[in-house]
Parts: C-alpha cells; sequence; structure tokens
C-alpha cells in the first residue's frame, strides 16, 4: 500500500486522505493550473466590470444635473460594485456550480473540503473574502503549501483539486445509507476500489469499521444482504459490496 503522511493529510503523490487514512483519489491543484484558471475568471471578470462601469458612466450623462450634485456618491457607487460583482461572481459561481468557476470549468479543477467532501455555502463565501489579499500571497502561499493552500483555502479549510476522469473501472453505488455525506460516500468508494490493492485483512478491517458506521447511521440499510446470498456467510467487503450494489 501507498505509504501515509498523517502530518500534511496527503500521500506523497499528492491525494488527499479520508477517514482512517483512505487516500482518495482527488489529485491536488498546483499553483501553474489554479493560476491559469483565475486568470481565465479574471478575463471574464474584466468583461463584466468593463459592462458595469460603462453602464455607470452612461447613466451618470443622462443624469448629469443629479450626478454633479453628487459626485461623491458616483464614486462610492462605482467601488462598492466592482467590490460586491468581483466577490459575487467567485462565491456565488463556485456555490452555484459546486465548488466550480468558469477558469475551473475549463481547466477541470474544483473546490472541495479538507477531507474531499463538497463545501458548505459558508465556506465558498469565507474562502473569497480575501482573494484581494490572495491576489499578492496566493501563489508564494500554494507553491510552499503541501496542500497548496491560498488563505482563504486556509480560513475556510478548503482544496483545489483535479476533476478525476471517470473510467471503467469506477465502482457504481446503486444506493447509500441515509445522512451520507460526500465525505462518507468518497471513502467507501475508495475503500473498495482500492481493496483489490489491500492486505487482505487490512481490506477486511476497513470494511468492518464502515459496516459498523452503516448499522449505526442505519440499521435497516444491511437487512436481507445476507438472505439474498442464500444465508451463506461472507467476509466484510463481500458483505459491503453487495450492499452497495442492490438495487
Amino acid at each position: 500500500p501507498t505509504p501515509l503522511s498523517r502530518e500534511t493529510g496527503a500521500v506523497p503523490d499528492g491525494r488527499i486522505l479520508g477517514l482512517d487514512n483512505i487516500p482518495l483519489d482527488l489529485p491536488l491543484a498546483g499553483a501553474g493550473s489554479r493560476s491559469l484558471a483565475a486568470f481565465l475568471d479574471y478575463v471574464v471578470l474584466g468583461s463584466i466590470l468593463f459592462i458595469f462601469v460603462v453602464g455607470i458612466g452612461v447613466f451618470a450623462v443622462l443624469s448629469r444635473p443629479f450626478a454633479e450634485r453628487r459626485g461623491a456618491w458616483w464614486i462610492g457607487i462605482m467601488i462598492l460594485g466592482i467590490f460586491a460583482i468581483e466577490y459575487g461572481y467567485f462565491a456565488a459561481t463556485e456555490a452555484l456550480t459546486g465548488g466550480r468557476t468558469a477558469g475551473k470549468m475549463v481547466m477541470k479543477l474544483r473546490v472541495v473540503t479538507d477531507t474531499g467532501g463538497r463545501p458548505g455555502t459558508a465556506a465558498f463565501l469565507i474562502r473569497n473574502a480575501v482573494r484581494t489579499v490572495d491576489l499578492v500571497v496566493g501563489v508564494p502561499l500554494m507553491a510552499i503549501d503541501p496542500k497548496a493552500r491560498r488563505l482563504g483555502d486556509r480560513l475556510a479549510g478548503t482544496l483545489v483539486v483535479h476533476e478525476r476522469v471517470p473510467d471503467r473501472q469506477d465502482v457504481v453505488l446503486r444506493r447509500v445509507p441515509r445522512s451520507w455525506g460526500a465525505r462518507e460516500v468518497a471513502v467507501l468508494e475508495s475503500l473498495l476500489r482500492r481493496a483489490s490493492d489491500l492486505d487482505p485483512a487490512r481490506a477486511d478491517e476497513l470494511a468492518r469499521q464502515l459496516l459498523a458506521v452503516i448499522e449505526r447511521d442505519d440499521p435497516a440499510f444491511l437487512e436481507g444482504v445476507a438472505r439474498e446470498r442464500g444465508g451463506h456467510a461472507f467476509g466484510a467487503l463481500a458483505l459491503l459490496r453487495a450492499a452497495m450494489a442492490s438495487d
């Protein structure tokens, strides 16, 4: 098995660790790909800001008497508008698309929690609140951090990863226990996908731990699986696979 790093939360090849240090197949995005995604985003954002500034200018010309009496107001509106558009673009698009902006979509990147799950709205709001600061310190911070986090990521507990392309080896889960979120599902998928690479005893031990969590969260979830197998005893890993594949 791949050696794990409990200190950094990632294995040497840059993947993320989930429950019990099972590597999740989510390769971390480095400063280069993130910077290119940000450049594309600022091209889009620049176009939006240009339309906003032109619109404000046209409105000011059409209402010149009012603008001349309230010149300071126009400057304030302009500054607040630029901030709201910049902050709103990044925070809103990430919240609405599950962690992707236009630039991230092109580069196939996504924001996740530090355990591989989907961040909440609060995390997207926090990570983008310091984006202006990160324009200065973001790249150096990503370059020296094992998880390639900028300041906003550190505050919000998020990471940016490359979206993994599904292949024929992917595990298909037909059902999952009630109340399970993205993190639990990701850990389960990772175990089922990597079970053949693990020591059989270790894989079975991890499967037993997940079965215990399932029985706690959704006691009725495993009912009938053994009966469908004809009552024959089989290992924890086989039970886990059968339970997830049942229709």
